[in-house]
C-alpha cells in the first residue's frame, strides 16, 4: 500500500462537486491528516463535518489519491481541516476526463427523431450509450438528453463511433461533445459521486462478509 503524503506535502482536495482546491499537509497522525483550509473555497461551499471527498497528490512521478472524510473544521487562524483517510491509496490515472456512471436513461435525437438508450459510461467530453435502433452513423450531429441526480443535461454532439452487435440486437454509440464549465462541473461531480458511492458499497460488502 502506498503511504499517505507527509507533512508539508502539497495536495489537492477534491470536493463532491468535482472541484479541486490546493492545500498543504500540516500534521498527520495515523490515518488522520490536518491540512490548511483549501485555497479558494468560499464560505458557502465549505462542506459539513462527515462529508466525503478525495485527497490527491504527486509522489515521485505518479499521482496518488485516497478517499477521505471531513472529521473536524478548526476555528483557529489560519483555519485547518482534519481529514480521515478511508480505504487504501490508489494510483490516479491521467485521463483527459474522468469516466464513470452507467445505467442512466439517455435520449438521442437525430434529425428530429428521438431514440432511447442507456448510458454505458460518460464524461464531460463524451458518452457511450447502448441503443436498440440502428439509426446512427459516424459524424451524425445529434442532441443528447440525460438525467443525472434528477438534473437534466442537454448537449449537442457528434457521433464518433458505432459498434453493431447483431447477436444481441444492440448498438453501442459513442458521442463526443464540448461542455460549458458549469455543465462540465456537473458531469464531473456526478461521476465522482458515483465512484465514491461504489467504493463505499464495496467496502461495506467486504466488512459484512467478514
Amino acid at each position: 500500500m502506498t503511504s499517505l503524503p507527509g507533512i508539508n506535502a502539497l495536495v489537492d482536495v477534491v470536493l463532491m462537486d468535482g472541484e479541486a482546491y490546493q492545500s498543504r499537509v500540516e500534521d498527520i497522525s495515523g490515518k488522520r491528516l490536518t491540512v490548511a483550509a483549501p485555497f479558494g473555497v468560499s464560505s458557502v461551499d465549505v462542506p459539513k463535518v462527515g462529508a466525503s471527498m478525495e485527497l490527491a497528490w504527486v509522489a515521485g512521478d505518479r499521482r496518488q489519491a485516497v478517499d477521505v472524510k471531513l472529521v473536524e473544521l478548526s476555528r483557529e487562524q489560519p483555519p485547518r481541516w482534519s481529514l480521515e483517510a478511508v480505504g487504501s491509496t490508489r494510483l490516479q490515472t491521467r485521463r483527459n476526463y474522468v469516466r464513470g456512471g452507467g445505467g442512466e436513461w439517455v435520449e438521442v435525437t437525430l434529425k428530429g427523431t428521438t431514440y432511447q438508450g442507456k448510458v454505458i459510461d460518460l464524461s464531460e467530453g463524451g458518452v457511450r450509450c447502448r441503443m436498440l435502433e440502428d439509426r446512427f452513423d459516424r459524424d451524425d450531429r445529434v442532441e443528447i438528453r440525460v438525467l443525472l441526480d434528477e438534473t437534466p443535461i442537454t448537449l449537442s454532439g457528434t457521433v464518433l463511433f458505432v459498434r453493431r452487435d447483431p447477436e444481441n440486437a444492440t448498438y453501442d454509440v459513442i458521442i463526443t461533445y464540448e461542455t460549458s464549465e458549469g455543465v462540465g462541473r456537473a458531469i464531473r461531480g456526478y461521476v465522482l459521486r458515483r465512484e465514491m458511492e461504489e467504493r463505499r458499497r464495496n467496502r461495506e460488502s467486504v466488512a459484512n462478509a467478514g
